[in-house]
């Protein structure tokens, strides 16, 4: 379970290659609304035919595949319909070109995942819950201010000695002290 900052789609191959599932929600990075155009999400997929219906009910077929940001990317456009639609100014500010869609070619490993989260969202409120708390914590003991070192190395330090100084309150506070004897420190 991760929050939406950790969304990455070829982690997510990555990770159900390893086995595991991973669930997080997806944001929404399309700058389309700021443009004055349709956002991608007005574009549904119909996975039967491999097309994409545009608002206008035009298709946009997969022409080609390109690799983007490390990954492979399915591109779907319609010259004609896009020449000829009605709409084009809600849909793309280019005067030649027809609006393009992209689609990863695992989407569907994304859409089952959102899928499920999307069925069982008391998912992420599972993780507010168990992995939120301890941060809140120890960003309470720091005192709600920043990291004293600066560096990859140190603050991996720092980081390390406020979790582990939590790990054994956690530990304190489940098992009690009382017939406990905790190892005795002898580093210098």
């Amino acid at each position: 379970l991760a929050d939406k900052g950790y969304f990455s789609q070829p982690d997510i191959k990555d990770t159900i290659d390893l086995g595991a599932e991973p669930i997080m929600p997806k944001t929404d990075t399309s700058s389309s609304e700021k443009k004055g155009i349709f956002n991608r999400s007005l574009f549904k997929y119909d996975a039967n035919k491999d097309i994409y219906l545009c608002p206008a009910g035009n298709e946009l077929q997969n022409r080609m595949q390109v690799f983007e940001q490390g990954k492979y990317l399915d591109v779907y456009f319609n010259h004609i319909a896009c020449r000829d639609c009605k709409i084009r100014s809600q849909c793309t500010n280019s005067k030649k070109d027809p609006r393009r869609i992209r689609r990863w070619v695992h989407e569907v490993l994304t859409e089952e995942m959102l899928q499920k989260l999307k069925n069982e969202p008391e998912l992420m409120l599972h993780r507010k819950q168990t992995v939120e708390h301890p941060f809140g914590t120890i960003k309470l003991w720091m005192g709600a201010t920043h990291l004293l070192t600066r560096g990859l190395k140190s603050v991996g330090t720092e980081i390390s000695l406020h979790v582990l100084a939590y790990n054994f309150r956690r530990m304190i506070t489940i098992m009690g002290v009382n017939g406990k004897r905790l190892a005795k420190c002898t580093c210098q």
